[in-house]
Protein backbone atom coordinates (compact mmCIF):
# COMPACT_ATOMS: atom_id res chain seq x y z
CA UNK A 1 0.00 0.00 0.00
CA UNK A 2 1.38 3.50 -1.00
CA UNK A 3 0.65 6.86 0.85
CA UNK A 4 1.01 9.57 -1.40
CA UNK A 5 0.50 13.39 -0.23
CA UNK A 6 -0.47 15.96 -2.53
CA UNK A 7 0.14 19.35 -1.90
CA UNK A 8 -1.06 22.67 -4.22
CA UNK A 9 2.11 24.94 -4.84
CA UNK A 10 1.65 28.30 -4.94
CA UNK A 11 1.71 29.95 -7.90
CA UNK A 12 4.97 32.32 -7.32
CA UNK A 13 6.95 29.00 -7.24
CA UNK A 14 5.56 26.59 -9.50
CA UNK A 15 8.21 28.41 -12.35
CA UNK A 16 10.95 27.89 -9.93
CA UNK A 17 10.22 24.39 -8.64
CA UNK A 18 8.81 23.14 -12.02
CA UNK A 19 12.15 22.94 -12.96
CA UNK A 20 13.76 21.67 -9.44
CA UNK A 21 10.85 19.12 -8.10
CA UNK A 22 13.85 17.44 -5.94
CA UNK A 23 14.31 21.01 -3.85
CA UNK A 24 10.54 21.09 -3.71
CA UNK A 25 10.47 17.12 -2.66
CA UNK A 26 13.76 17.71 0.06
CA UNK A 27 11.48 20.65 1.22
CA UNK A 28 7.90 19.05 2.13
CA UNK A 29 9.71 15.55 3.30
CA UNK A 30 11.84 18.16 6.02
CA UNK A 31 8.46 19.06 6.73
CA UNK A 32 6.97 15.74 7.44
CA UNK A 33 9.66 14.29 9.02
CA UNK A 34 9.64 16.92 11.88
CA UNK A 35 8.97 16.06 15.52
CA UNK A 36 5.91 16.50 17.21
CA UNK A 37 7.25 19.69 19.04
CA UNK A 38 7.94 21.38 15.96
CA UNK A 39 5.05 21.04 14.43
CA UNK A 40 4.64 24.93 14.65
CA UNK A 41 7.89 25.15 12.53
CA UNK A 42 6.41 22.69 10.11
CA UNK A 43 2.77 24.86 9.55
CA UNK A 44 5.28 27.62 9.04
CA UNK A 45 7.41 26.45 6.33
CA UNK A 46 4.63 24.88 4.59
CA UNK A 47 2.24 27.82 4.72
CA UNK A 48 5.24 29.75 2.36
CA UNK A 49 5.50 26.79 0.32
CA UNK A 50 1.91 25.61 0.04
CA UNK A 51 -1.68 27.07 -0.64
CA UNK A 52 -4.26 25.29 1.57
CA UNK A 53 -6.91 23.19 -0.03
CA UNK A 54 -9.59 24.12 1.87
CA UNK A 55 -11.25 21.00 3.08
CA UNK A 56 -15.07 21.64 2.59
CA UNK A 57 -14.97 22.76 -0.89
CA UNK A 58 -12.16 19.95 -1.97
CA UNK A 59 -14.94 17.15 -0.17
CA UNK A 60 -17.91 19.19 -1.80
CA UNK A 61 -15.83 18.62 -5.38
CA UNK A 62 -14.82 15.09 -5.28
CA UNK A 63 -18.33 14.11 -4.06
CA UNK A 64 -19.95 15.86 -7.24
CA UNK A 65 -17.10 14.73 -9.57
CA UNK A 66 -17.68 10.47 -8.41
CA UNK A 67 -21.18 10.40 -6.56
CA UNK A 68 -22.38 8.69 -9.48
CA UNK A 69 -19.19 6.22 -10.26
CA UNK A 70 -20.45 2.63 -8.34
CA UNK A 71 -16.88 1.88 -7.59
CA UNK A 72 -16.58 4.99 -5.28
CA UNK A 73 -18.41 5.39 -1.93
CA UNK A 74 -17.72 8.32 0.28
CA UNK A 75 -18.02 8.09 5.01
CA UNK A 76 -17.51 11.39 6.78
CA UNK A 77 -14.81 13.03 5.50
CA UNK A 78 -12.99 10.19 3.81
CA UNK A 79 -13.56 8.85 -0.01
CA UNK A 80 -12.88 4.98 -1.19
CA UNK A 81 -12.97 4.02 -4.78
CA UNK A 82 -13.02 -0.05 -4.79
CA UNK A 83 -12.28 -1.17 -7.88
CA UNK A 84 -13.31 -4.79 -8.45
CA UNK A 85 -11.81 -4.32 -12.45
CA UNK A 86 -8.86 -2.57 -12.11
CA UNK A 87 -8.19 -4.31 -8.31
CA UNK A 88 -7.43 -0.94 -7.13
CA UNK A 89 -8.23 0.23 -3.53
CA UNK A 90 -7.58 3.57 -2.81
CA UNK A 91 -8.64 5.50 0.40
CA UNK A 92 -8.68 9.69 -0.11
CA UNK A 93 -8.75 12.08 3.19
CA UNK A 94 -8.71 15.84 2.78
CA UNK A 95 -6.72 18.09 5.37
CA UNK A 96 -6.28 21.56 5.02
CA UNK A 97 -3.24 21.70 3.77
CA UNK A 98 -2.75 18.60 1.83
CA UNK A 99 -4.71 15.35 0.30
CA UNK A 100 -3.44 11.77 1.63
CA UNK A 101 -4.17 8.41 -0.56
CA UNK A 102 -3.49 5.46 0.27
CA UNK A 103 -3.49 2.99 -2.67
CA UNK A 104 -2.63 -0.82 -3.94
CA UNK A 105 -1.44 1.24 -6.83
CA UNK A 106 1.13 3.14 -8.12
CA UNK A 107 -1.22 5.46 -9.58
CA UNK A 108 -4.70 6.27 -8.47
CA UNK A 109 -7.86 7.13 -10.18
CA UNK A 110 -8.24 9.82 -7.81
CA UNK A 111 -5.12 11.64 -9.51
CA UNK A 112 -7.58 12.50 -12.19
CA UNK A 113 -9.93 14.24 -9.86
CA UNK A 114 -6.99 16.63 -8.23
CA UNK A 115 -5.79 17.13 -11.08
CA UNK A 116 -8.79 18.98 -12.52
CA UNK A 117 -9.17 20.57 -9.53
CA UNK A 118 -5.85 22.58 -9.65
CA UNK A 119 -3.13 22.90 -12.01
CA UNK A 120 -0.10 23.45 -9.34
CA UNK A 121 -0.53 19.49 -7.65
CA UNK A 122 3.04 18.48 -6.17
CA UNK A 123 2.21 14.87 -5.12
CA UNK A 124 4.79 12.79 -2.48
CA UNK A 125 5.41 9.59 -2.03
CA UNK A 126 8.06 9.99 1.63
CA UNK A 127 8.00 6.45 2.54
CA UNK A 128 9.36 5.50 -1.46
CA UNK A 129 10.63 8.76 -1.95
CA UNK A 130 8.57 9.47 -5.09
CA UNK A 131 7.19 12.25 -6.30
CA UNK A 132 5.89 14.30 -9.21
CA UNK A 133 3.73 17.08 -10.62
CA UNK A 134 0.62 15.79 -11.64
CA UNK A 135 0.39 18.08 -14.75
CA UNK A 136 3.58 16.41 -16.13
CA UNK A 137 2.02 12.66 -15.96
CA UNK A 138 0.73 11.38 -18.89
CA UNK A 139 -2.76 9.74 -17.78
CA UNK A 140 -3.72 7.78 -20.75
CA UNK A 141 -0.67 5.94 -20.99
CA UNK A 142 -1.20 5.04 -17.68
CA UNK A 143 -4.59 4.04 -17.57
Amino acid sequence: MRTYYAFIIKDSLMYFYEKKPYSLYKILEQIYRLKNNDIVLGYRLLEQVTKPFGTRQTDNYLYKRHYNELEYSKLNDGHMIKNLYSEEVTFLKVFNSHVRIKTNNNYSSFFNSIKEYNNNIFVCDFENQDFFFLNKINFESIV
